[in-house]
C-alpha cells in the first residue's frame, strides 16, 4: 500500500478485523487465503489506490 502517509493507518484501521495477519507499514502479509477477510482486505485495498492516486 504504498502512497499512504501515516504508517499507522493500516494497523489501525484494518489490524483488528482482517484475519490472521501481520500488518505494517505499508504491508499485509498473511500465508493463506483463508486466514483473511476478504471483505476487510478488499477495502484496504480500494483504500490505498485512492489514496495513492
Amino acid at each position: 500500500m504504498l502512497g499512504l502517509d501515516d504508517k499507522t493507518f493500516l494497523q489501525r484501521t484494518y489490524g483488528e478485523t482482517i484475519g490472521k495477519v501481520s500488518v505494517t507499514g505499508y504491508c499485509i502479509r498473511f500465508k493463506r487465503l483463508a486466514d483473511i477477510d476478504a471483505d476487510v482486505l478488499q477495502a484496504a485495498i480500494r483504500h490505498g489506490m485512492t489514496a495513492s492516486a
